[in-house]
């Protein structure tokens, strides 16, 4: 191989190399563990038991741990988890 050929080979994959590090989407994405996620849906752990088992909260399982994504509970989804219309289940402050 000449050194023409491998500035040429070597130029590619340093043109491949940006090509991957552009393409890769940086994703930072907050978590909350079980204990939190019961702080937040005002529920005991068996509650946040049946709501993952049912498929209604997504989690994913981290060694023994479960963890919540932070950005899908929003009011709207809290809201359709719960009845709105009792308000002992009720996700926000408002009280009727």
């Amino acid at each position: 191989m000449s050194s023409k050929e491998f500035q040429i080979l070597l130029k590619a994959i340093l043109d491949l190399r940006a090509l991957l590090e552009v393409s890769k989407p940086v994703v930072e994405e907050d978590f909350l563990d079980s204990h939190a996620m019961e702080k937040l849906l005002r529920c005991s752990p068996a509650k946040l038991y049946r709501l993952r088992k049912n498929g209604s909260v997504p989690c994913v399982l981290v060694g023994r741990s479960y963890l919540y994504p932070k950005h899908f509970f929003t009011q709207e989804v809290l809201n359709s988890i719960t009845k709105p219309d009792d308000p002992s289940k009720r996700f926000d402050d408002k009280t009727n």
